[in-house]
C-alpha cells in the first residue's frame, strides 16, 4: 500500500460561507458539516452543528434555517447554487472528498487527503489565488509497510511566519523539485531578501522541522 497524506487547511473568513457567518454572529463553532444535492431544484442543500451559548441564528435574520434542537446545540439548514465556489467545493474539483470541515469566529477549518504528496502543490496553488486567508495548519503523512504504520506529525508552529512564507515560496516556486524549477537566486528575489538571507531563514527552519522528522531531542527553538 502507497502512502497518502491528511492535509488540515485553515481558512480566515471566506466570502460567502453562511457556516462561518453564523458562527461569527452568535459566538459559536459549526461543526459536522454536511452536502447533498437536491435532484428536484438543482440546488445544494447544507446542514450543521452550531455550538453556541448566546442567541440562536434564527434572531439574527441569517439565511439558515432551524431543523433540530437540543439543550446543548442546534441543527441548521440552508442551501446554495450548486456551481458556486466555496472553499469546499474548490477542494472536491481535485478529487479530494473532504474529511472535516468546521468553522469557528473567523475561519473554515479543511481536512481532507492526498494520495501523494505532489497532489498538494497545484491544489493550494489554485486556492491561494481564491483565498488569501489560507494557510497550511498541518501536513500528516502515513506511511504503510509490512511491520505497521507510522504517522508523521509536523508542527508548524515551531516556524516564524517569515519561515513559513519562505519554504511556502520555495515550494510553490518548486526549489524542492529534482531537477529545480527555481534556483536560490530566483527565490529570495521573489522574496526581496538576498541569497545568504534566504539561505539562513530556509536552514533555520530546517532545524525546526528536521526532529519530527527523523527523531527529537530536547532541544530549545530560537524564534
Amino acid at each position: 500500500m502507497g502512502s497518502g497524506v491528511r492535509v488540515e487547511l485553515r481558512i480566515e473568513s471566506p466570502a460567502e460561507c453562511p457556516v462561518v457567518d453564523v458562527a461569527a454572529a452568535t459566538g459559536g463553532t459549526g461543526r459536522s458539516i454536511a452536502w447533498s444535492a437536491d435532484p428536484e431544484t438543482g440546488r445544494t442543500v447544507e446542514e450543521f452543528v452550531l455550538e453556541s451559548s448566546r442567541e440562536d441564528a434564527d434572531a439574527l435574520e441569517l439565511p439558515v434555517e432551524t431543523v433540530f434542537t437540543d439543550a446543548s446545540s442546534e441543527i441548521y439548514r440552508f442551501d446554495r447554487d450548486a456551481d458556486r465556489d466555496c472553499p469546499c467545493v474548490s477542494i472536491e474539483r481535485f478529487g479530494c472528498p473532504i474529511a472535516n470541515v468546521e468553522a469557528s469566529e473567523d475561519a473554515l477549518f479543511v481536512t481532507f487527503h492526498v494520495a501523494e504528496m505532489d497532489e498538494i502543490r497545484p491544489l493550494l496553488t489554485e486556492l491561494r489565488s481564491q483565498y488569501e486567508g489560507l494557510s497550511v495548519e498541518r501536513l500528516i503523512r502515513s506511511e504503510t509497510s509490512r511491520k505497521g504504520s507510522n504517522l508523521l506529525y509536523v508542527d508548524r508552529d515551531v516556524l516564524t511566519d517569515r519561515q513559513i512564507e519562505v519554504l511556502r515560496t520555495a515550494l510553490e516556486m518548486g526549489y524542492f523539485e529534482r531537477p529545480r524549477d527555481a534556483t536560490a537566486g530566483e527565490v529570495a528575489a521573489a522574496l526581496e531578501i538576498n541569497r545568504a538571507t534566504f539561505a539562513e531563514h530556509l536552514a533555520s527552519a530546517q532545524r525546526k522541522l528536521l526532529p519530527d522528522i527523523v527523531g527529537r531531542r530536547e532541544q530549545a527553538y530560537d524564534r
